[in-house]
C-alpha cells in the first residue's frame, strides 16, 4: 500500500500542476481528497492490515493528506490573489475595486471545532468515522436498544421519511443522534476489540428553535471497547480531551442518568473553565458545566455488534459540537451559527484547528 500512496501522490501532483482555474481545482480536490476521493478510498483498505502495518500506513497517509491539502491551499490562494484584477475588468465603469477589498474566506466555527475534536481524539488513537445523515431506524433505534414505544421514535421528536419512497420496508429517519455510528463503525470496518472510534456529524431533532435549541446541529459520538475497559478509563480519556480542547486543567464528574444504549449511564460535567469553580454566569454559579451523556455500552448493544458481552465491555459518549463552540467562544445564541451574518463569522478568521489527523473511514452510506 506504501507504493500505492506514492503513485497516488505523483499522479495528484501532476494533475494539480495542470489545473488552470478554480473550478478545475475544486474538481481535483473532490477527486483526490474529497470524502469519496481516491485517498479516502485507498484508506478503506487499512482495516485489513496488521497492527504494525496500520501504524506505518496510517502515518504515511496522514502525511500525504496534509501534503495534498497544503498544495491545494497554495493553488487556491494563487487564484484568489489574481481575482481582484479580473473583477476590476468585469465591473462596469464607475465601480472600481481596490485589491485590498478582496478577502480570503475561512472555515466556519463549527467546522473548526469538529476538526479540533478530531485532532485531539486521533492523537489518543481513535479512528475517525463518518456515516449517513439519512438513517435506517434499525441503526438509529433498534440496534441501540431503544424500544418501539420510546418517545424519541415518535413523529413529535423525529423527522420521519416516507419509507415507501426510500426503501419500501425499513423505516428511514433523519438521524436524531450520532450513536448509530457505534453499530455502523463496527460493521463497516469489521472492528475487533480493542478499538476506539470517534464519529462527529450533523443530526436532526424536531426542536422548537430558541437561543439554546436548534433543529439541526452537530454531535460527536465516541466508543471504546476492550476486555478491561472501565469507567475510570473513560474519565481519564474525557478529562484529557476537555483539558486539551480548552487548554486548561479540567476535572470531570459523573452523575447517574438513563440512556437506553448504556448501563450504567451518566451525565458528564466538567469543572468551569472560566471561573475555576468559584462560580460565574456560565456555570450558573455551581462551578460545573454539563457537557455530555455517557455510560458503559449496554450488553444488548454489544450483542448487536456481534461482540461477546461476557468477554468485552466499553464506554460510549456523545457531546454537542455546537455547545462546545458556544462555551469556548462565549456565544450565547446557537442561532448565530446559521444566521449567515458576516460580522459574526469574521470573528473566527484567525482561529485554527490544524490539519486533520488520524485515519478517516466512511462507515456506511445513506439508505436513500
Amino acid at each position: 500500500m506504501e507504493q500505492q500512496l506514492e503513485d497516488l501522490q505523483k499522479q495528484a501532483n501532476k494533475e494539480l500542476a495542470e489545473v488552470s482555474d478554480a473550478s478545475a481545482l475544486e474538481a481535483w480536490r473532490v477527486l483526490y481528497i474529497g470524502r469519496k476521493g481516491k485517498l479516502p478510498e485507498l484508506l478503506r483498505g487499512v482495516k485489513d492490515l496488521g497492527d504494525e502495518e496500520k501504524r506505518v500506513i496510517g502515518k504515511a497517509a496522514n502525511i500525504l493528506k496534509r501534503t495534498l491539502e497544503e498544495a491545494y491551499s497554495v493553488k487556491q490562494e494563487s487564484f484568489i490573489a489574481s481575482a481582484p484584477n479580473k473583477l476590476m475588468k468585469a465591473l462596469p465603469a464607475g465601480r472600481q475595486v481596490q485589491a485590498n477589498e478582496a478577502s480570503v474566506g475561512h472555515l466556519h466555527p463549527i467546522t473548526l471545532t469538529i476538526e479540533r475534536v478530531q485532532n485531539i481524539f486521533a492523537a489518543m488513537g481513535f479512528i475517525i468515522a463518518d456515516g449517513p445523515e439519512v438513517e435506517e431506524a434499525r441503526y438509529n433505534f433498534d440496534a441501540l436498544n431503544i424500544p418501539s414505544d420510546h418517545p424519541a421514535r415518535g413523529e413529535g421528536d423525529t423527522f420521519m421519511i416516507d419509507p415507501k419512497s426510500v426503501s419500501g420496508e425499513q423505516d428511514v429517519v433523519l438521524r436524531t443522534q450520532t450513536s448509530p455510528m457505534q453499530i455502523r463503525s463496527v460493521e463497516t470496518m469489521r472492528l475487533t476489540p480493542p478499538f476506539y472510534v470517534i464519529a462527529p456529524g450533523r443530526v436532526y431533532l424536531r426542536e422548537k428553535v430558541d437561543a439554546t435549541h436548534e433543529s439541526t446541529f452537530y454531535q460527536f459520538e465516541g466508543l471504546g471497547i476492550g476486555e478491561d475497559i472501565t469507567i475510570a478509563d473513560f474519565k481519564g480519556v474525557i478529562a484529557a480531551f476537555f483539558s486539551t480542547f480548552f487548554q486548561k486543567d479540567v476535572t470531570v464528574r459523573l452523575r447517574p442518568s438513563y440512556f437506553p444504549f448504556v448501563e450504567p449511564g451518566f451525565e458528564v460535567d466538567m469543572s468551569c473553565v472560566f471561573c475555576a469553580q468559584k462560580g460565574c454566569r456560565v456555570c450558573k454559579y455551581t462551578g460545573w458545566i454539563e457537557v455530555m451523556g455517557a455510560g458503559m455500552v449496554h450488553p444488548n448493544v454489544l450483542k448487536n455488534m456481534n461482540i461477546d458481552p461476557t468477554k468485552y465491555q466499553g464506554f460510549a459518549f456523545g457531546g454537542a459540537i455546537d455547545r462546545l463552540t458556544m462555551i469556548r467562544h462565549g456565544i450565547n445564541d446557537i442561532r448565530m451559527f446559521w444566521s449567515g451574518d458576516i460580522r459574526f463569522l469574521r470573528q473566527f478568521s484567525n482561529c485554527h484547528s490544524g490539519p486533520r489527523a488520524g485515519i478517516h473511514v466512511d462507515a456506511g452510506s445513506s439508505p436513500a
